[in-house]
């Protein structure tokens, strides 16, 4: 018959070595996960960034025009890159609350310049006795001008949150020796 003392210093090195293992897989996937949400706050806040400054680029066109004239002109502002980022439903997660905050800021402003836009175009192909049209037309552009002006007043802050962003995640990567 086995006596106690022949198994159990066998059966304690297994125990421990199968909670190591468990553990040191824990690590690793934890390790994996962190890694696959730096790798995607990089990406989005690259592709957000460049369609950010794409879309002020057409909002600075835009204002003098809306200005300067009743009519205004027809633009298109993008939201490609918000709608991927926003996919999975954890961009804040992935980029950090008040980060995705302000960028959530920033693209309600961008939403609301495309719908005003809209309304506008679709009221420059009604039909000129449309009751109203002319009061309509200054509110749309009212609506257009203001929140053209909210775009451009946000930007600085939130291309200072993108840029302490990027070098919060290099800072954190020099770190690890990634980068």
């Amino acid at each position: 018959m086995i006596s106690l003392s022949e198994f159990l210093p066998e059966m304690i090195a297994t125990i421990i070595g199968v909670a190591l293992g468990g553990m040191g897989a824990l690590y690793n996937s934890r390790r994996q996960f962190n890694e696959m949400k730096r790798k995607r706050a990089r990406i989005f806040l690259k592709n957000l960034e460049s369609e950010i400054k794409e879309n002020m680029q057409q909002i600075e066109a835009a204002l003098p025009i809306y200005l300067d004239a009743d009519h205004g002109r027809s633009f298109f502002l993008g939201t490609i890159a918000w709608s991927t980022a926003t996919t999975r439903g954890d961009l804040a997660d992935v980029l950090g609350m008040e980060l995705a905050d302000l960028v959530e800021n920033q693209y309600r402003i961008f939403f609301k310049i495309r719908y005003y836009v809209d309304l506008m175009t679709r009221l420059w192909f009604t039909t000129p006795e449309v009751d109203g049209r002319e009061e309509i037309q200054q509110g749309f552009n009212h609506h257009i001008v203001s929140n053209l002006q909210a775009a451009m007043a946000h930007l600085p802050e939130i291309q200072r949150a993108i840029d302490e962003a990027k070098q919060s995640m290099e800072a954190s990567e020099s770190k690890t020796g990634k980068l």
